[in-house]
């Protein structure tokens, strides 16, 4: 009977027999990493390594705490885009080295975090603190490694902006001298609502951080070696020739799934539209 049941497996197509793999992503723009209509290097990276080790891949996309409790109770495996903060280190594993140190070279890329302002407010900051200030510095809520950065400075802040479009509108109402979020993001916000090139980057930044995607620790428990060759590919890709080609693309949300070498699949087009409810 064993026998039996053995060679009907051995019969089944391979993708019956696939290892799910079930991760969640935040569900806003977060420039390059993720698109709510596209394709951003996070998503790149995990459909790619889905596909070439032949992974059931499911990629839901809803706000990031959500992401994080659902992880916790065992409904994903993984997070899409992290990186090491309390507001995860609890629920989730980030690749390590042979002496247990943080991983980089498996991270799908470092992010900094800066500042930015309007060029006619005097606020400042030179890389060690903040200067010339009149209100509390505006940041974007929901952003964990964000959030951890200000809570360790010392100065006034606030997570009342749900989007870089958001602290760009605040400062053009005056309601903020200065904001605080990841340069990428930032960035893109800017391309297409800055006509007047009212708005500056300041350097240096606040903080470089790589962002991982973040194993569940009960996965990562039953699935060590799965774990291990999931980031061993995102490393080999983000080294890849092809994703040279292709990276320019993804700052302006330019990469298509043919130009990726993504086979076109229902999985693909859904787990390639964020919802912008989060729902």
């Amino acid at each position: 009977m064993l026998s039996r049941v053995l060679l009907i497996a051995l019969l089944l197509p391979f993708s019956c027999l696939a290892t799910e793999f079930r991760v969640c992503g935040d569900y806003r723009n977060i420039p390059p990493l993720i698109y709510t209509q596209g394709l951003g290097a996070a998503q790149y990276f995990i459909l790619k390594t889905a596909e070439n080790l032949q992974l059931k891949l499911t990629l839901d996309y809803h706000p990031q705490p959500r992401c994080i409790y659902e992880l916790a109770q065992g409904h994903y495996d993984a997070l899409l885009s992290s990186t090491p903060s309390p507001a995860v280190n609890d629920d989730v594993v980030f690749p390590a080295g042979q002496l247990g140190q943080l991983d980089t070279s498996r991270a799908y890329l470092l992010m900094r975090v800066v500042a930015f302002k309007m060029k006619s407010n005097p606020a400042n900051w030179d890389g060690q603190q903040f200067s010339h200030l009149t209100l509390p510095v505006l940041y974007e809520s929901g952003v964990p490694v964000v959030q951890m950065l200000m809570d360790k400075l010392a100065v006034p802040s606030r997570a009342s902006a749900k989007t870089p479009l958001h602290m760009i509108g605040m400062m053009r109402l005056g309601r903020a001298d200065i904001a605080v979020g990841l340069e990428p993001a930032i960035a893109y916000a800017l391309q297409g609502n800055d006509p007047q090139d009212q708005f500056i980057i300041l350097n240096p930044a606040l903080l470089e951080t790589p962002v991982f995607l973040a194993m569940g620790k009960r996965f990562m428990a039953s699935n060590p070696s799965l774990a291990q060759q999931i980031w061993d590919e995102i490393k080999r890709l983000r080294e890849s020739p092809e994703w040279q080609k292709i990276s320019a693309q993804v700052l302006n949300n330019q990469l298509t799934p043919a130009a990726a070498g993504l086979k076109p699949t229902t999985e693909l087009q859904s787990a390639s539209q964020a919802s912008e409810q989060g729902k």
